[in-house]
């Protein structure tokens, strides 16, 4: 196997731990707990973030390319996870009309949150 088995070891373990998120979300969605919806998607966030670097750490190795990524592709990719963490917020509120500006507040704060507690 061409990657240190230290790489796959923490990609395994990140990825454990954000499925584990995930599943916890899941299951409070399901009961209708907004609270605690929002805290268990601040947990999957937070559990994002180090999969997403494992990920790429492993994938630069594999590819023998280790470079940082381009800042408007990191860009991108925040705007794309508050993008769709304002969905989910809205999608648990039960959908209710003129919330956009709010669910997309509510997305930044905890997408760059779960950043800064990385």
């Amino acid at each position: 196997m061409g990657a240190d088995r230290k790489l796959w070891n923490e990609y395994r373990a990140a990825w454990e731990t954000f499925s584990r998120r995930l599943d916890e979300l899941q299951a409070i969605v399901e009961t209708g707990d907004r609270a605690r919806a929002e805290e268990a998607l601040l947990a999957v966030e937070r559990a994002r973030l180090p999969y997403d670097a494992a990920r790429e750490r492993l994938a630069a190795q594999l590819s023998g390319e280790i470079a940082a990524l381009d800042r408007a592709d990191m860009d991108a990719r925040e705007r794309a996870r508050v993008r769709q963490t304002a969905q989910l917020l809205w999608e648990i509120a039960g959908r209710p009309s003129g919330t956009a500006d709010s669910d997309w507040l509510r997305a930044e704060r905890l997408v760059r949150t779960a950043a800064a507690g990385c």
